[in-house]
């Protein structure tokens, strides 16, 4: 059973207006360095692992978010090679199964629709790793704790799919707002994550 971790020393609680400023301030400074650390595409699971973790010290510790931090944590989460190879192998498979059924593949509408199925199970299980992962454990943990979780827990992850969806809407109406995105999902798995599911 995991216990809130005590707060960051030197930093007092804020509350009132203050803390109603910061606390949208320090979300969306995580997401601009989520998507900005996504940009490799190969360290985006290290990018929402990095930002993940920043959203709850900063809930939990009250630890404001810095990029030194994320710097640190993106250092650590890429040392496990396991972090920059699945987002490779997902964006390959993805990529042969468009590119074969651009083709003219026969039975491509049945195809289409498991090869979209399968991108959806494969995103969740990205985005509720990321959320699972802390400092100094293994990917490959989080990884297989986030395929469990995803069929475990479906409310869950419907939540996700419901916000992956609402976050794509944004994107094509506001594309303005595409930088901060990435860090409103990962808010939104951090907090599906810690959810009571009893």
């Amino acid at each position: 059973m995991q216990t809130t971790a005590p707060r960051a020393a030197g930093r007092d609680r804020r509350t009132g207006l203050m803390r109603h400023v910061e606390l949208p301030a320090e979300v969306l400074l995580i997401g601009v360095l989520v998507s900005i650390a996504s940009l490799p595409l190969v360290t985006s699971l290290a990018a929402a692992g990095a930002g993940a973790t920043l959203l709850r010290e900063m809930t939990e510790t009250e630890r404001t978010p810095t990029l030194r931090r994320f710097g640190a944590l993106i250092i650590e989460s890429v040392r496990q090679p396991i972090v920059v190879l699945a987002p490779i192998a997902a964006v390959a498979v993805a990529g042969m199964d468009l590119l074969a059924l651009a083709a003219g593949l026969p039975g491509g509408r049945p195809i289409g629709v498991l090869t979209a199925l399968a991108l959806v199970f494969v995103v969740l299980v990205a985005i509720r790793s990321a959320a699972q992962w802390r400092p100094g454990t293994a990917w490959r943990d989080a990884l297989a704790s986030a395929i469990e979780s995803v069929q475990r827990d479906w409310r869950g992850s419907t939540m996700l799919v419901g916000a992956v969806v609402v976050i794509g809407v944004v994107a094509f109406e506001v594309p303005a707002f595409i930088l901060i995105l990435p860090g409103l999902l990962v808010l939104a798995a951090v907090a599906v994550e810690a959810r009571p599911t009893s």
